[in-house]
C-alpha cells in the first residue's frame, strides 16, 4: 500500500556537483558501451530520479538497485531507494537503506531527515523526532525538518514544543504547507478553533488536499458554523468520495439542518 503523506515530504538527494538535465522515466538517456563505470551510473541516477518525479517509485526502486549493483557504497543509490521504498510503504526497507547511508557518512543531513519521516509513518515518533533533531543540527534552516519535527510532537501530545517547531519552521519558510496544518492541529487541541481555521486555510492555499479540508470542516464545525463546515466537507467528498469523515460530517450536518 502507498503511503499518503499530506503533510510530509522527503527529499531526494543528489551528491554535489552532479548536474540532472530533465529526461524520462521511460527512456535511458544516451550511453555508449564504451563508457566509463560514472557514466553508466550517472545515466541510471538521471532516469532513475525521473522515476521518482513521475511517481514510479517501483521502477526507481529496479534502477537505483542496479546502480547499488554497480557500486555498492553508492550513498545517492542508497538514499533514494530509500525514498522510492518509503512512497511504496515499504517502511523497514526504506529505514535500512536510509540507516545505511548514516553508517557510511554520517554528515548527509538528507538521510537523517528521511529516516526521520520514515519513523514518522511508522509511528515510532521518539526516534522520528531524534533523528530530525540531527538534520537541523546538521543543517540549522532546514525548515522541513522543524515541520516534520514538530509533527512528531504534536503526535505525542508535547504541544509547545511543537509550536515552538512549527513556528520555526514558518519563519524560515513561510510557504510550507505541512507547517500550518501541523500548527492547525495544535490549535485544535488548544480549542482555538479561529486559529486553527486560519491556519487549515493557509496549508490548503499553498496544498489543497482532501484531509485538509476535512480539518478545517470539523474546526468550523466547532464554532458553530455549520454553513462553512457543511461546504468543506462537501468539497472533500468531491475530491474524495469514499472519504469517512467528510460523509459523516455531510450526513451530521445535514441531518440538523432538518
Amino acid at each position: 500500500m502507498r503511503v499518503r503523506m499530506v503533510l510530509l515530504a522527503i527529499v531526494l538527494y543528489i551528491a554535489p556537483g552532479t548536474s540532472l538535465a530533465q529526461t524520462s522515466c521511460g527512456a535511458m538517456p544516451p550511453f555508449t558501451d564504451g563508457g566509463s563505470k560514472e557514466e553508466r551510473l550517472d545515466a541510471l541516477l538521471k532516469r532513475a530520479v525521473d522515476c521518482v518525479r513521475e511517481g514510479k517509485p517501483s521502477l526507481a526502486v529496479e534502477i537505483f538497485s542496479e546502480m547499488i549493483g554497480i557500486d555498492p557504497e553508492n550513498e545517492a543509490a542508497y538514499l533514494n531507494r530509500g525514498n522510492a521504498y518509503l512512497q511504496l510503504g515499504q517502511i523497514p526497507l526504506s529505514i535500512a537503506d536510509f540507516s545505511l547511508v548514516i553508517s557510511l557518512k554520517p554528515d548527509i543531513a538528507e538521510a537523517w531527515y528521511n529516516r526521520g519521516i520514515a519513523f514518522i509513518v511508522a509511528h515510532k515518533y521518539d526516534q522520528a523526532i531524534a533523528d530530525l533533531s540531527e538534520t537541523i543540527r546538521l543543517k540549522p534552516d532546514f525548515a522541513r525538518a522543524y515541520c516534520n519535527r514538530g509533527l512528531g510532537l504534536v503526535r505525542k501530545g508535547e504541544y509547545d514544543r511543537a509550536l515552538s517547531d512549527l513556528d520555526a519552521g514558518i519563519q524560515r519558510d513561510e510557504n510550507l504547507a505541512l507547517c500550518y496544518y501541523a500548527r492547525g492541529d495544535v490549535y485544535v487541541a488548544r480549542a482555538n478553533y479561529q486559529q486553527a481555521v486560519s491556519d487549515f486555510s493557509k496549508g490548503l492555499e499553498l496544498a489543497p488536499n482532501v484531509e485538509g479540508l476535512g480539518k478545517r470542516a470539523e474546526a468550523y464545525e466547532r464554532l458553530g458554523d455549520r454553513k462553512r463546515a457543511l461546504a468543506d466537507f462537501k468539497a472533500a467528498l468531491q475530491m474524495a468520495p469514499s472519504f469517512n469523515p467528510a460523509l459523516e460530517g455531510v450526513n451530521r450536518l445535514s441531518a440538523q439542518q432538518d
